[in-house]
């Protein structure tokens, strides 16, 4: 009995101790598991413009605490912004295109009034304008698609491998698999297909459809609307198929995670005595603070991509609906010419805002599927 009271006055202190939730999501030390996957180094792999717009989004990490801050009201503003610094040369170029289809509009109509040889000669002239003021800006965009589909690339390089370590972590080793071959793959296919086919087929198209503006005899304009319009079955084919069959293999590599893990809690909880059912709480606290690890580190890999290409995009638009404003002129002038220009250069910008979709989608499809699945 005094070896008793002995051992309760000695532990008696112990009761009057303050008991306090711990920080680190119950026992799991996110911070630590953070820095350990690399997950903290992911901000440096992104171009400078990109970490200032995520900063103006409200992003400027990679941790849960930052995603869970992020506001719409935010992403709208960076947008915003992004619009507002690109529209400048756009309407800019507008405004002197629309003096040039004037000149053009003035030459035509004085060309049978006045009976003069130069009125061709001039036409020609303000159309060679033309093709020089609109070739510069859009040569200008196919070189920054293969400069941003490179820095798209090199940073999804970078957190796939975080993302498949995460994963591996997580005993997500099927799923860990299939992301790899697939965001890897899809790496490769970015950057040989844009950099090595559709850019330089851009460049000659280009080429071809200004030639083709200049001399009225040369019917260039078919072969660009038929390369674009079969290039944008083709990507929106690539893209369905591509989903269908990744989303198919997710979540059957899901299935099987989830039972190998509900069948390693069954033998932790049934085969440990007495402790059994903590080691498997305590397992299951791992899980889900791995869980949340792999959804923050996969969300905001998803949202860096969007802000790598969405400058680009917006840029592309902005120039698509100016020659789609320049068509519109041209129909009304009765300007044939310069019509046939713009109609080709408005199929090749579109064309390559589905390029920069299709891309955008193929770096981050894989992150998504990853993101959107259930864990036991």
């Amino acid at each position: 009995m005094t070896k008793k009271w002995i051992a309760f006055l000695l532990c008696l202190p112990l009761f009057f101790l303050t008991v306090y939730a711990s920080p680190e999501h119950e026992g799991f030390d996110y911070q630590a598991q953070w820095e350990a996957s690399g997950a903290d180094e992911l901000i440096d792999k992104l171009p400078r413009e990109t970490v200032k717009e995520l900063e103006q989004a409200g992003i400027d990490g990679t941790g849960y605490d930052t995603l869970l801050r992020l506001s719409a009201a935010d992403v709208v503003n960076s947008l915003l912004g992004i619009t507002q610094r690109e529209i400048l040369s756009p309407l800019a170029s507008l405004g002197f295109l629309m003096a040039l289809l004037l000149v053009a509009s003035f030459f035509k109509g004085g060309e049978n009034a006045l009976n003069s040889p130069l009125a061709p000669t001039v036409g020609t002239v303000v159309a060679a304008a033309v093709s020089v003021t609109l070739a510069a800006p859009v040569l200008s965009l196919i070189g920054q698609i293969a400069d941003c589909v490179q820095s798209a690339c090199t940073f999804t390089e970078a957190f796939g491998a975080v993302l498949i370590g995460i994963l591996i972590a997580n005993g997500q080793s099927l799923s860990a698999s299939g992301y790899s071959a697939f965001i890897f793959g899809a790496i490769e296919v970015c950057t040989v297909c844009v950099g090595a086919w559709i850019v330089p087929l851009l460049k000659i198209f280009l080429a071809l459809s200004c030639v083709s503006t200049i001399s009225e005899d040369m019917k260039l304009d078919a072969i660009t609307g038929f390369f674009e319009k079969n290039a944008k079955w083709l990507l929106s084919f690539l893209a369905v198929t591509l989903s269908a069959v990744l989303s198919i293999s997710g979540i059957i590599a899901a299935s099987a995670d989830n039972l190998a893990a509900r069948t390693a809690k069954f033998m932790i909880s049934g085969s440990v005595p007495v402790v059994g059912g903590a080691m498997s709480d305590a397992y299951l606290t791992v899980k889900s603070g791995m869980l949340l690890l792999r959804n923050s580190v996969g969300a905001f890999g998803i949202i860096a991509v969007a802000y790598i290409y969405l400058p680009l995009i917006i840029r592309t638009v902005l120039w698509n609906m100016v020659m789609e404003i320049g068509l519109s002129i041209c129909e009304a002038l009765q300007l044939d010419s310069i019509k046939k220009l713009m109609k080709s250069l408005s199929g090749m910008i579109s064309l390559m805002l589905g390029v920069l979709i299709f891309s955008l989608f193929l770096l981050t499809l894989g992150g998504i599927i990853v993101v959107l699945q259930k864990t036991a």
